[in-house]
């Protein structure tokens, strides 16, 4: 017996299929996966991008989309290809090389053999030193055109392996975008904390966990294009707070890393002030039920007191849920609780 769970899915399956069916949609799974995306109406940005497709767009077009959006589909088909074609490239190259080598080699020995001819055969005439003239002649046009032939392989090879470079760089940004923000995401914050331990030194650094409080219930109760609207203006404030060499990413729906720099545990509890009081003056938020404040809950730990990334999460992710659970401590350090 087919289950109500399973007619609208099957529904919702049959709308996506006759959809990509009108705009003659290629039916590859990851373009299956962008449309019931779209239809779902979860990312309205999406659903728009969407519903403004042109008949027979290209695959490029949906790939740059779905990547924009990071779905899984389109992410791991866009993920950096095997290295074997560069890898082949400069086999061949080498072997170009190599094979130059030898033809010099050869010409060279050649060159040597003809001097020595002419040296001792002092009955030598003209036509002989001609014949002599003619055939290092010969071997002096091989070489040239293995060398040219070298050179523009050279060239191609490393026209293809820039291209490839762009090609896995342009990837790489993307993954590590939030598109949403445009700040840097999840997978970019846990990149910029591991090189934070790869080196010595920056231990007068601090990690701070920033989430805008209540951000799930306003999203229950305005709408998630609301809470969407409140998370990019945020987003935007922090940008423009924070200095040239601090970090700042998006890691959760309402939720913000920092990483700042040359600061010690005493000018923590101004920083966090400085950021609440950027969202305060910038972030202004008009409910139906007059009431518009929006606040930060903040959990900070340094560097200095912690081993590993991990180490050093787990104590910011302590700190940060001990202000979530008593609202009136919007900071805490790790190991040192401080009332707003």
């Amino acid at each position: 017996m087919t289950t109500p769970v399973r007619k609208q899915q099957d529904k919702t399956l049959q709308a996506v299929s006759q959809h990509m069916a009108r705009l003659e949609i290629a039916g590859l799974p990851r373009n299956y996966e962008l449309f019931y995306e779209a239809l779902a109406g979860v990312d309205v940005s999406l659903s728009r991008e969407i519903a403004a497709l042109p008949v027979a767009p290209r695959q490029g077009l949906l790939d740059e989309i779905g990547i924009r959006y990071q779905l899984p589909s389109f992410v791991a088909s866009a993920l950096p290809k095997s290295r074997d074609h560069d890898i082949r490239l400069l086999a061949g190259l080498r072997d170009k090389m190599a094979t130059v080598a030898e033809q010099k080699k050869g010409f060279s020995k050649v060159l040597q053999a003809i001097s020595r001819s002419l040296r001792e055969d002092t009955g030598a005439g003209p036509r002989d030193i001609l014949a002599e003239i003619e055939y290092l002649s010969v071997s002096l046009s091989d070489a040239v055109v293995a060398e040219t032939e070298l050179e523009a392989a050279l060239l191609t090879g490393a026209n293809q392996l820039l291209e490839a470079e762009r090609d896995t760089s342009a990837t790489r940004a993307v993954m590590l975008r939030d598109r949403m923000t445009g700040l840097p995401n999840h997978a970019a914050f846990v990149e910029e904390l591991e090189g934070l331990y790869s080196t010595e030194g920056h231990h007068d650094t601090a990690l701070l966990l920033v989430a805008v409080s209540d951000i799930a219930e306003l999203a229950d109760k305005f709408g998630e294009a609301t809470a969407q609207r409140i998370v990019k203006k945020a987003a935007a404030v922090f940008r423009k707070t924070i200095k040239k060499n601090d970090f700042v990413a998006r890691i959760g729906k309402g939720e913000f890393a920092f990483l700042f720099r040359d600061v010690t545990r005493e000018s923590i509890k101004p920083i966090a002030d400085r950021l609440a009081g950027a969202i305060a003056d910038n972030l202004v938020f008009a409910a139906s039920d007059g009431s518009n404040s929006i606040s930060l809950m903040i959990g900070a730990a340094m560097k200095a007191d912690a081993f590993s990334p991990h180490q050093l999460r787990l104590q910011a992710v302590a700190a940060s849920d001990t202000a979530k659970a008593n609202p009136r401590t919007r900071v805490v350090i790790h190991g040192q609780p401080l009332k707003s």
